[in-house]
């Protein structure tokens, strides 16, 4: 049997340090405890007897780190946060909340299982953030959210690993029915570099994938900053701006299939086609709940059954 090694120090005695090390002062650190100055002190010297070491000094009322203290504060921050994320996590519980970021590409398809799950779990609040897959991906890295659901990309962030809900959908460049572009009865990707683009801004991965594409034909960033005729922040502008003519947009097929249909957008015919993967990114460190665990399951349903292409 492998022994297990237990903490031999107080995990709280380190919070009231973190507390007195921020503070600088004991009296400030028992108001923001709620404790009194000598439980503050109490609390200090069982850390120090504990480790046999000094850790504060104390210059008229003042609060000093000795060289001991101030290795072990950065520990004692650490041990604070994961207390206070633990509290968070055990609070979410028991209000059955779960935080939800979607980048806005995924919005409509997202909202399929948005609308399942409310239904089958109707005590639990559901909220959700709306915004760039880059953006999101930090909202996951900050714990601002749970689950971030993103368009498959490399984030760089070795703090989050992701699932895979779609390997892609169909992405499609789409104009004005109106746009001289349709008048070429071949139409080429390069083609598309002649007219000004509508894209999401720098924080979009649809926009990075647009960018990847194009890059591959031979173009140079600048000269593809450069094509950006608007960047929006909604699916729903980018459509409008499309629509009456500003530009190309390139979008998910999902999102666009009621424009096509009505004629007011018209999908651009390429010989290749773009895909677009659909990830949703997890904190590595995190523990997923099982209404966490539902939604993703609900999500593999919606995009499965809306899949184009």
């Amino acid at each position: 049997m492998i022994a297990v090694k237990c903490p031999n120090y107080n995990p709280y005695h380190l919070v009231v340090f973190y507390f007195v090390g921020s503070e600088k002062s004991i009296t400030s650190a028992a108001e923001k405890l709620c404790l009194t100055q000598p439980s503050v002190t109490h609390h200090i010297k069982c850390l120090e007897k504990a480790a046999s070491v000094k850790l504060l000094d104390v210059k008229r009322k003042r609060v000093h780190l000795t060289h001991a203290g101030e290795g072990l504060f950065s520990y004692a921050a650490e041990v604070y946060r994961q207390l206070i994320g633990a509290e968070k996590f055990l609070e979410d519980l028991k209000e059955a909340r779960l935080h939800v970021g979607i980048a806005m590409n995924f919005s409509s398809t997202a909202a399929s299982a948005a609308s399942s799950f409310e239904k089958r779990c109707p005590r639990v609040k559901l909220i959700v953030k709306n915004a760039p897959s880059f953006e999101v991906a930090q909202d996951v890295l900050n714990s601002h959210v749970e689950l971030g659901v993103v368009v498959s990309t490399d984030y760089a962030i070795p703090e989050l690993r992701s699932v895979t809900i779609s390997a892609g959908g169909k992405g499609v460049f789409v104009a004005s029915p109106s746009n001289h572009i349709f008048r070429k009865e071949d139409i080429k990707l390069s083609d598309l570099c002649e007219y000004p683009l509508i894209l999401g801004p720098e924080t979009s991965a649809m926009r990075r994938l647009v960018f990847n594409k194009f890059e591959a034909e031979g173009l140079k960033l600048n000269n593809l900053v450069a094509l950006v005729a608007a960047e929006v922040n909604t699916v729903e502008l980018a459509m409008n701006l499309v629509e009456n003519g500003k530009g190309i947009g390139f979008f998910y097929i999902r999102n666009i299939e009621k424009e096509v249909s009505e004629g007011r957008l018209r999908v651009i015919p390429l010989s290749d086609d773009m895909r677009i993967g659909t990830d949703v990114l997890i904190r590595r460190d995190a523990v997923l709940s099982p209404i966490a665990e539902k939604f993703i399951s609900l999500l593999r349903v919606a995009f499965q059954n809306g899949r184009y292409g």
